[in-house]
């Protein structure tokens, strides 16, 4: 069984998923953020309420981002805590945009033609965005790398990308700014645990296994580091 986390956005979920990533139950809190609060609750009335123990945890998955730095530090500090305390639990990570992508390559607007582009609020009115290809199996692969876009450039950014679908909470809040060559993915609005769980099921791209491995993907320095002049951490990826 997989137990997956998500915390990169002001959502907050956790997910129980069978090794096919299938969803077995999933809780998720759209309104926040509350994810010091939420995500340990959300663990226990999962694992009751499928009737589970510890025991059949054999993976604890988890988004890494690109997100908000403090969600992303709660998340992977407690997927990586819950693993260590689990006899034989692995860890894996999977990032944020590539779970979405593969969610959105298995909807009603995805087709092998149309690339895929995940959008991530990445506050201060800029997204974070990557392009991935859709196959008729329903997987994808990256074929372009982590951008922030700002929102005033985003519809041209999309539109120079041809016909695409978006997905996620950065499409959600800027909607209005799609170009009509951008087809938002219904049922999309952020990232969830089941699609963490999912992704680390198919091997999603960017999958990371291991404390080692399992590192936050800022997409850019944090607000402090920021404000200081300062660069991130090297344990944090850029």
């Amino acid at each position: 069984m997989i137990l997956a986390m998500e915390t990169a956005t002001t959502a907050c979920s956790a997910a129980l998923c069978a090794a096919d990533g299938s969803v077995v139950a999933e809780r998720l809190s759209l309104d926040g953020p509350a994810h010091s609060r939420l995500l340990l609750p959300f663990v226990h009335v999962l694992l009751t309420e499928a009737g589970l123990g510890w025991n059949d945890v054999d993976t604890i998955a988890v988004g890494l981002g690109p997100g908000a730095f403090t969600g992303l530090r709660i998340g992977i500090a407690t997927a990586r805590a819950l693993a260590q305390a689990g006899e034989g639990v692995g860890l894996a990570g999977v990032p944020t945009l590539s779970a979405l992508a593969l969610s959105m390559a298995r909807t009603p607007e995805s087709e092998p033609a149309r690339l895929l582009v995940p959008l991530i609020d990445g506050r201060r009115h800029e997204v974070f965005a990557a392009v991935f290809a859709p196959d008729e199996a329903g997987e994808v692969r990256q074929v372009e790398d982590v951008a922030v876009v700002p929102a005033a450039g985003l519809s041209e950014w999309l539109a120079d990308r041809g016909d695409v679908v978006t997905g996620g909470d950065g499409a959600v809040l800027y909607g209005e700014l799609l170009p009509a060559s951008a087809q938002p993915a219904a049922g999309i609005v952020a990232p969830t645990a089941a699609m963490v769980g999912r992704a680390v099921a198919c091997g999603a791209p960017g999958l990371a296994l291991g404390p080692d491995e399992v590192l936050p993907i800022y997409g850019r320095a944090p607000d402090a580091a920021r404000w200081q002049g300062a660069t991130p951490s090297a344990e944090a990826r850029p």
